[in-house]
C-alpha cells in the first residue's frame, strides 16, 4: 500500500514540476516513479519470468522516453521510445496468453480505432503518420490485454486491460493537447492517466 502511495506522490511531484518549469526535478521524479514500479515488480514473492523481464524493459524505456519528452529533445527518438515501451508490454502479455486468438475482439477494436481516427482527424491533421503508427501499436496492446482478460477473468487481467485502455486515452489526449488545442487541466490528466496506465500494467503481474 505504501509503495503505491509513494509512486502516486512521486508522479504528482513530477507533474507539478513540469507545470512550474522545473524539468530536472520533473525528470527525476518521473524516473523515480518508474523505478519504484520496477522494484515492486522484482520484489514480489512470485517467480520472475520472461513476461516480467519484458515489462521491466518497458519501464526502463519509458524512463528514457519521459526524460526526452520533458526536455523536448530528440523528438524522433522520444517517439520511438514510447512505441518500443508499448511493444515491450504487449510482448509480455503475448507470452502469457494461451488459447485461440479471438478475432472478433481484434475486429471490434480495429473498427473503433478507425472511427476514433476519423473523428479526431480535424484535430490531428498534422500528425497523421505518427498517430497511425502509435494507434496500431496501442490497438494491438488493447487486443492482447483484452484477450488476456477474457481468458483469465481475474483482477490482474482486468487491471492489464484497463491499463492499456488508459494508456491509449492518455496518448489521444497528448496529441490533442500538444499539437491542436490545450485541454483544461490537460497536463494533469495526461500525465496522471499515463502513470496510472503503467501502474495498472505493472500491478497485473504483481497481484
Amino acid at each position: 500500500m505504501w509503495s503505491w502511495l509513494a509512486v502516486s506522490l512521486s508522479g504528482f511531484i513530477s507533474i507539478t514540476s513540469i507545470e512550474n518549469n522545473q524539468p530536472k526535478q520533473a525528470i527525476f521524479f518521473s524516473c523515480f516513479s518508474m523505478l519504484l514500479l520496477l522494484c515492486m515488480l522484482w520484489g514480489q514473492g512470485n517467480l520472475v519470468g520472461r513476461a516480467e523481464w519484458w515489462v521491466s524493459l518497458g519501464l526502463i524505456i519509458s524512463m528514457v522516453a519521459d526524460g526526452l519528452y520533458i526536455t523536448k529533445r530528440f523528438k524522433r527518438i522520444c517517439f520511438a521510445s514510447f512505441i518500443a515501451a508499448q511493444l515491450c508490454y504487449s510482448t509480455a502479455f503475448w507470452l502469457v496468453l494461451s488459447g485461440q486468438i479471438i478475432w472478433w475482439l481484434a475486429a471490434m477494436l480495429l473498427a473503433m480505432g478507425i472511427v476514433a481516427f476519423f473523428l479526431l482527424l480535424p484535430k490531428i491533421d498534422r500528425l497523421i503518420f505518427p498517430v497511425v503508427i502509435m494507434g496500431m501499436v496501442l490497438l494491438q496492446l488493447n487486443w492482447v490485454t483484452g484477450e488476456f482478460w477474457m481468458y483469465q477473468k481475474n483482477t490482474a487481467a482486468l487491471c492489464a486491460f484497463i491499463g492499456s485502455l488508459t494508456l491509449t486515452t492518455s496518448a489521444v489526449m497528448l496529441a490533442i493537447h500538444d499539437y491542436r488545442q490545450p485541454i483544461v487541466f490537460g497536463r494533469y490528466l495526461i500525465s496522471g492517466s499515463y502513470l496510472l496506465a503503467h501502474c495498472l500494467i505493472t500491478a497485473s503481474f504483481i497481484i
